[in-house]
């Protein structure tokens, strides 16, 4: 009997391996599509995406001059509080992003089958492929794009004389980032689950319009959060992206865990409440569309 259970273990870890190699494989084919699709756009873009964020940097650069050109945390060195919110809202965009835009891809998408153009799902469906599968391969392919976004900023920055120590406390500063990622992935389910609850395929997603609006003032990627009025700030710091960068950019100046403690201690939270929600409230969704056999 115990050769039995032996065997069928042994039996089931092979298993299992097969379906991840069989699943890897389809995401390194999902990645290769893109890749075909968008290496011409990039190629031909980014010269633009860096021209583009140099004259934004320019008129961050002579706006803050214009004001005396000083930054908590950093001082004089006013574009390191700039440059460093852009670049890490690169990531915390993109996670709320990516998952409504995997969703809009799998039902929006078409394939062609013989002269015919089916949607992606239905492609998926019949060639067996988990439409998961899908989901992750176009995700982390979208995070593997905005990292060329991010090393942009970086590049931009080295012409205003910008210097991130990022290494001096790079532990803190990693911790901090995939904290914030998690906690912002969660609001990305959530919105990505309105795709069929509310119909948001017809337009405009509300959850990720309305926190992408507050963003940029509330939590603090241009403005630091202490010149706002006390009302305004009460609502920033229930935003994740406010605690995540009030915690990258005190661990690049120097901060110890114990000064950024409260703003982890708030994105542990986030992520325990905002992910378990987003992911029961995307399967119902799916779930959903399922069972009314919409037509798209």
């Amino acid at each position: 009997m115990r050769l039995c259970i032996m065997r069928g273990g042994v039996l089931g870890v092979r298993k299992y391996k097969e379906i991840v190699r069989v699943n890897l494989r389809h995401v390194l084919s999902f990645y290769k599509e893109e890749v075909s699709v968008t290496t011409a756009w990039w190629a031909w873009n980014i010269p633009f995406q860096l021209a583009s964020i140099l004259i934004s940097l320019l008129i961050y650069y002579y706006y803050a001059l214009a004001f005396g050109g000083y930054s908590p945390l950093f001082g004089e060195n006013f574009m390191t509080f700039i440059i460093v919110g852009l670049m890490m809202n690169t990531y915390l965009d993109i996670s709320m992003d990516a998952y409504y835009s995997a969703i809009s891809a799998l039902y929006m998408g078409k394939e062609g089958i013989g002269g015919l153009a089916i949607s992606r799902m239905d492609y998926l469906s019949l060639a067996g492929i988990s439409p998961y599968v899908f989901i992750f391969a176009r995700i982390s392919y979208y995070y593997i794009t905005q990292t060329i976004v991010f090393l942009l900023y970086f590049l931009a920055g080295q012409f205003f004389g910008v210097s991130i120590p990022f290494l001096e406390n790079l532990g803190l500063v990693v911790i901090a980032m995939m904290l914030g990622i998690i906690a912002c992935s969660g609001i990305g389910l959530i919105s990505a689950s309105m795709y069929w609850l509310a119909g948001s395929y017809r337009g405009v997603e509300p959850i990720r319009w309305t926190i992408r609006m507050l963003v940029p003032l509330l939590s603090g990627i241009f403005v630091p959060l202490h010149v706002l009025p006390e009302s305004i700030r009460a609502i920033s710091i229930l935003l994740p992206q406010t605690h995540t960068l009030q915690a990258v950019r005190a661990s690049l100046a120097g901060a110890t865990l114990s000064q950024i403690l409260l703003n982890l201690e708030a994105l542990i939270i986030f992520s325990v409440v905002l992910v378990p929600v987003g992911l029961l409230l995307l399967k119902y969704s799916l779930n959903l569309e399922r069972k009314r056999g919409t037509i798209y």
